[in-house]
């Protein structure tokens, strides 16, 4: 028996902060824990935090416009959520390509990320230590993940709806 189609916005909330949002930023963390598993002692000040958040982001919204697009297209050809994203938003206007899309997310994701970075480095009490890091990146990688995942969802979603018509 088939599942029943979800609204637009559910999908959207599910899938951008459970998967993309929280589910991507405890990745991140662990990536993060183990690659610095044989330093405990490494503490990382505000231009460094700022310059691992920012090429974070940036990877993370390529990446991501990789996955996503492929798996949102499946999606919508099974009839898994109505495809009723708003045409007339600033994201339709983003290219619908999965290549070209991913260049702008990923300078918006690292932007974000830059500017949150660099807020949150005056308000921190640093340095960080490898824990206090792995928490903060992975916190900020669920946010630059969600922002990512709606603007992959919502752009392939409208070129979907463009393509059938």
């Amino acid at each position: 028996m088939a599942a029943e189609t979800k609204e637009y916005k559910s999908y959207l909330a599910n899938k951008c902060v459970i998967g993309y949002g929280i589910i991507n930023g405890i990745v991140n963390a662990a990536i993060f824990f183990g690659m610095n598993a044989s330093n405990p002692d490494v503490t990382f000040a505000a231009g460094k935090i700022i310059e691992e958040i920012v090429m974070t982001g940036a990877l993370l919204g390529l990446i991501l416009t990789w996955c996503v697009v492929p798996l949102t297209k499946m999606d919508l050809k099974k009839g898994v959520y109505k495809a009723d994203a708003d045409c007339n938003s600033i994201i339709a206007k983003l290219p619908g390509g999965t290549v070209t899309l991913s260049i702008p997310v990923g300078i918006i994701a690292a932007l974000i990320a830059g500017a949150l970075a660099w807020v949150f480095t005056l308000v921190l009490p640093l340095p960080l230590t490898r824990t206090s890091m792995m928490v903060f990146k992975g916190c900020m990688c669920a946010i630059v993940g969600l922002v990512s995942g709606f603007i992959v969802v919502t752009r392939t979603t409208i070129g979907f709806e463009l393509e059938a018509k």
